[in-house]
């Protein structure tokens, strides 16, 4: 093919799409800087005491005299030196306390104040106001994967909103003004939300990284094709000299940086098409209706048979059709600690911590059940998937402990099981897939089949550069946005050549 027509299409594409690509460019700079400027809480899990199990109040007694016969879900929560028993019922929730029986005064937005000043290390501002959110926005939004939320405000010069979990006690996120305009800088540029079709977004955002794609690559062409020519050719004018020591420039980036303009925009694509184009209704947790007469648990027999039963949190599941509490256990040792731990490293794929055991406590003997966190997630897989649990008797649990590229950072939820189909011989693509599942709390936290493994790895690897991780984040962000810069002169240059006569 002639090198003008080469050079020819070039310029049209080069034309049509530069803006897009240096606004990609500019937004996809700003996240490692973002990473580095947003507010950072001064804990990343949530608060720990422990109590005696032994000293408890019976559940059901307890349950009975404050007028609660049948329940949704009922935890024991360790608060300000407090045992209590917080019981969900629809859209009411109790606390109770644990001790003396009696209703306390607490509630989930006391909590949730609570937890935000933990979170935020901030005992002093005043709290503006304290909202419960049940859905996505356009400022708390999905990445954040926590449903229902707190919104707690504080009445500071940077308008700090702390997000958290109540049921859980974990932070969802922390977001002062900084931070929502740099995001929703980032969310214009560089995911287009200022097109609201969502089939329009992904056609228009779709072509125009196609283009780039296409760009890049017949960039690579010519240079490659004119990487001998015009060598030895001097010119004297002023002004040619300036355009060629443009194009030169040009072409050197090209040939520098032309590769990783086509990593960006294919793995971009594939990321982009990989997503569902309108989202799918987030399946719910299994939803079970307690009754107050099927418990009997016996704390004292719990505490006997737990050596000593110092715990920190516990919540009532439902596991094979019964009932059981799932209790975290804590060593007596460590029950007068009260120090906020240090905050874990973003993205941190070193193993999570997990104080004392988890163990399985049958609500109706009292009875510990020994492979019953594996049932619960055997269960879970098989209420999300639509099967029985026969379909997936055989099929392996692994309980995840850190972020990976199978499992990242950005599912946010931690630990999880992961449930693997096929050895069973179940048959179609299900066979093929993997579910993450959190036994604390019920919820999906992801999937993961062949296709959506191969588009992980091209977007942590191609887009983000995740594999400097293990040598240095800094050193990667650096790159990162030496990279961007270079891509968005390359594109200055060419639009700087485009409109030049060629020599």
């Amino acid at each position: 093919m002639p090198s003008s027509i080469l050079y020819r299409w070039h310029r049209r594409i080069g034309l049509a799409v530069f803006i897009a690509i240096i606004a990609w460019a500019l937004s996809g700079l700003s996240h490692p800087i973002m990473s580095r400027i947003n507010p950072r809480p001064v804990a990343m899990v949530p608060p720990v005491s422990t109590a005696d199990i032994a000293g408890l109040a019976p559940l059901s007694a307890t349950l009975s005299g404050n007028g609660i016969a049948e329940f949704e879900q009922v935890q024991l929560l360790n608060i300000n030196g407090e045992t209590f028993y917080r019981v969900e019922q629809g859209a009411n929730t109790t606390y109770i306390n644990a001790h003396s029986g009696q209703r306390a005064e607490i509630n989930d937005k006391a909590y949730a104040q609570q937890l935000a000043r933990y979170y935020l290390g901030d005992d002093a501002s005043k709290i503006a106001s304290i909202e419960l959110i049940t859905a996505f926005d356009e400022e708390y939004l999905y990445i954040n994967r926590f449903l229902p939320v707190y919104k707690v405000v504080f009445d500071r010069p940077d308008n700090m909103r702390v997000y958290v979990e109540v049921s859980t006690g974990r932070l969802a996120t922390l977001i002062d003004d900084r931070k929502a305009f740099v995001g929703w800088v980032f969310r214009q540029l560089h995911s287009w939300v200022f097109i609201k079709n969502p089939w329009v977004r992904t056609i228009a955002m779709s072509a125009m990284l196609l283009a780039g794609m296409g760009l890049s690559l017949l960039g690579l062409w010519m240079a490659w094709r004119r990487r001998s020519k015009n060598s030895g050719e001097k010119n004297s004018d002023k002004e040619s000299c300036v355009q060629r020591s443009t194009s030169v420039w040009h072409r050197r980036l090209g040939i520098g940086f032309g590769v990783f303009m086509f990593t960006f925009c294919f793995s971009g694509l594939y990321h982009l098409l990989n997503k569902p184009i309108v989202a799918s209704p987030e399946l719910s947790a299994p939803q079970t209706l307690f009754r107050v007469q099927n418990l009997a648990i016996d704390w004292a027999d719990v505490a006997q048979g737990n050596a000593g039963g110092y715990f920190h949190r516990a919540s009532l599941v439902e596991v094979d059709g019964l009932p059981y509490l799932r209790l975290a256990l804590e060593a007596p040792a460590l029950a007068e600690k009260t120090h906020k731990p240090a905050v874990k490293e973003h993205h941190s794929t070193k193993p999570m911590q997990q104080g004392g055991g988890l163990v399985y406590i049958n609500a109706q003997t009292s009875q510990r059940c020994a492979d019953c966190e594996r049932r619960h997630a055997l269960n879970l897989t098989a209420h999300y998937e639509g099967l029985s649990g026969n379909d997936l008797i055989d099929s392996p649990v692994e309980k995840i402990t850190r972020f990976s590229s199978d499992y990242g950072f950005i599912n946010k939820r931690m630990p999880v099981h992961a449930v693997r189909f096929g050895s069973n011989g179940a048959s179609g693509d299900v066979s093929q897939r993997t579910l993450f599942v959190e036994t604390a709390t019920g919820a999906l936290a992801a999937r993961s089949d062949p296709s959506s493994k191969l588009e992980g790895w091209s977007f942590s690897y191609l887009h983000k550069w995740h594999f400097f991780d293990p040598f240095s984040k800094t050193l990667r962000d650096i790159l990162l946005i030496a990279t961007t810069l270079a891509v968005t002169l390359l594109c200055l240059l060419g639009v700087w050549v485009s409109f030049k006569p060629r020599p």
